[in-house]
């Protein structure tokens, strides 16, 4: 028994089972949710390359999985990255039964992750691009809409998805011919062009950021905030074995200068577009560019501060898009305008929902008592040892988020006249928000003790330690 064919073979086959009886929707969660949580669970306990005996029997789980000549390695560091994968699999899963996607979320979504674990494992790496864009293509499913035409947001998601993937392909072809090339120097610097133009891409690192706004309007907010919350996760996790396996890539300034302009341009723009933004689901969009930006200002510090948070920032990013998006979704459903002058007094109907939503804005503003403080802190503290002029700029966009929060916060409390307009809340949405709400007000609490362990990640990549 191998770990690709137990974390990447069993869920496809599942996921494929799944697809078929989709039309049972409970039934589907239960099994795509259970499945996921039972893949994170034995990622966590499980240790590759090691015997298990069972009775009069022993199993070895092998860390190689060979087909067709490629190889797909999963090794006994890399377990943390599979178990972060599959419980955020089972976080998104189990909270679709109250979003209301369709009927296609619950065994796409499943693909879409054992194909970034793929992704993440195959061997050579060029594969990988090719795997992601197969996982775009199935994600796209999740975003149709019974008797409405695809939108432009989720066209130009695909059309910018796609075109990284020739720049990725000829990136990883310039790194493995560099060594043998007559000018290695300038085929590195070559590949590491076309690189940042594929990541740039991939990640909706300005100036191909106009997807992500246009994605959160026009596509289903919890199936927008699945992709703004995994993709780039997966592809974060991708690019540090880039810079893990190539030295000069952390070696190289110009690249960590542009990585550090381009984070500032990011939360800048992010921070500034939410402060003006009446729309709820486009102002997701813009928190979702800061969170790139922070990101990428950890890669620039080059330091094991700047890695630590690098890994650190993703658990509550991703918690705070599922429970934001998540409310902005009932909401939808309710066929509530999605518009701030829509939203005066609904904290009085729609309780749990605002408190979910406020908490998870205010932890990408970086709020203190919220995981978006400790985390995003010590890039703050990294980025200040040099000059102050780069803190100015990010404390500019956080700024705008803060504004953006308080301006709805300002609304939500302000009358009642439309009480009638909303239901009243289930059960199920109150146990929901309330596990989200609790585990990003712990994580932001005890921080060393709820995030510290998921520094472990770091241990796949040894010189970035």
């Amino acid at each position: 028994m191998s770990a690709p064919l137990i974390w990447i073979g069993i869920p496809l086959i599942f996921s494929l089972m799944l697809f078929i009886i989709r039309g049972n929707r409970l039934l589907t969660l239960i099994i795509g949710g259970g499945i996921s949580a039972f893949l994170a669970l034995l990622a966590l306990t499980f240790k590759i390359e090691s015997v298990f005996p069972l009775g009069p029997i022993s199993l070895e789980i092998s860390s190689t999985f060979t087909i067709l000549g490629r190889n797909f390695v999963i090794t006994d560091s890399e377990r943390l990255i599979v178990a972060l994968l599959y419980s955020m699999c089972a976080f998104w899963i189990f909270g679709s039964r109250i979003s209301g996607t369709n009927s296609f979320f619950v065994p796409n979504v499943l693909v879409i992750i054992t194909l970034f674990v793929a992704a993440l494992s195959v061997q050579p790496f060029l594969y990988a691009a090719l795997i992601i864009e197969i996982a775009v293509l199935i994600s796209i499913p999740i975003f149709f809409q019974r008797g409405q035409p695809v939108k432009q947001g989720i066209i130009r998601y695909l059309v910018f998805q796609t075109l990284a993937v020739p720049f990725i392909l000829f990136a990883g072809w310039g790194f493995e011919v560099a060594p043998t090339s007559v000018d290695s120097q300038a085929a590195y610097y070559q590949a590491g062009v076309l690189l940042a133009i594929g990541l740039g891409l991939w990640l909706a690192i300005f100036p191909f950021h106009t997807w992500v706004p246009l994605l959160a309007r026009d596509g289903h907010p919890y199936s927008a905030g699945f992709i703004f919350s995994m993709i780039p996760t997966t592809i974060f996790i991708f690019f540090l074995d880039f810079f893990n396996t190539f030295s000069w890539l952390r070696e190289e300034t110009l690249l960590l200068t542009i990585c550090q302009i381009l984070g500032i341009v990011m939360i800048v723009l992010g921070g500034l577009f939410a402060a003006f933004q009446r729309e709820l689901t486009r102002l997701v969009g813009y928190a979702v560019m800061v969170e790139i930006g922070f990101s990428l200002l950890a890669i620039s510090l080059n330091q094991v501060i700047g890695w630590q948070s690098y890994i650190l920032i993703m658990i509550p990013r991703i918690i705070g898009i599922a429970i934001c998006t998540l409310a902005i979704s009932i909401w939808k459903n309710k066929e509530l305008n999605i518009d701030f002058d829509s939203f005066h007094g609904v904290y009085y109907q729609s309780t749990f929902a605002v408190l979910g939503f406020l908490v998870g804005w205010f932890t990408f503003s970086g709020l203190p008592l919220l995981p978006g403080f400790p985390t995003k802190l010590p890039i703050l503290i990294g980025l200040s040892q040099l000059t102050i002029t780069p803190l100015i700029f990010v404390s500019i966009g956080l700024f705008g988020l803060f504004v953006a929060g308080f301006r709805f916060l300002a609304i939500i409390f302000s009358t009642r006249h439309n009480e009638n307009e909303i239901e009243s809340e289930s059960l199920l949405q109150k146990i929901y928000f309330s596990i989200g709400i609790v585990l990003l007000i712990i994580m932001g609490i005890f921080p060393s003790v709820v995030l510290n362990p998921f520094l472990e990640i770091l241990s796949a990549f040894a010189n970035l330690k």
